[in-house]
């Protein structure tokens, strides 16, 4: 959280933690979730500059088993992929030319 307008602290970090306690169990819990949906979890910014940045992925289709990588994504491929699950077309911008987050995924389509 960038700002800690309209929360109970002025700790931004402690803010955004309390949020997401609150948020995801509700999600996790949806009829959106539970059938085939997945929870993107994603740092806007890195440690000082624009990267790298973290991102969790949650979902049934989701590799799993604490995965991680080094490939090279950016916001275009987080598009890309969207569009890709949801099969929206023309891809848009920059995503044509991304790299797709198909590699967290056992199941892709």
């Amino acid at each position: 959280m960038h700002d800690s307008s309209g929360c109970d602290t002025t700790d931004s970090v402690f803010n955004g933690d309390v949020w997401l306690s609150n948020e995801i169990p509700q999600i996790l819990g949806s009829d959106a979730f539970n059938n085939g949906g997945a929870l993107f979890i994603t740092w806007d910014e890195g440690e000082g500059d624009d990267g790298p940045i973290g991102m969790i992925v949650l979902s049934p289709f989701a590799v799993g088993g604490g995965y991680q990588n080094s490939i090279p994504y950016s916001h275009s491929s987080t598009l890309r992929t969207f569009q890709e699950i949801f099969n929206v077309t023309p891809l848009l911008g920059d995503a044509a030319n991304a790299t797709s987050l198909s590699d967290l995924f056992v199941t892709y389509p």
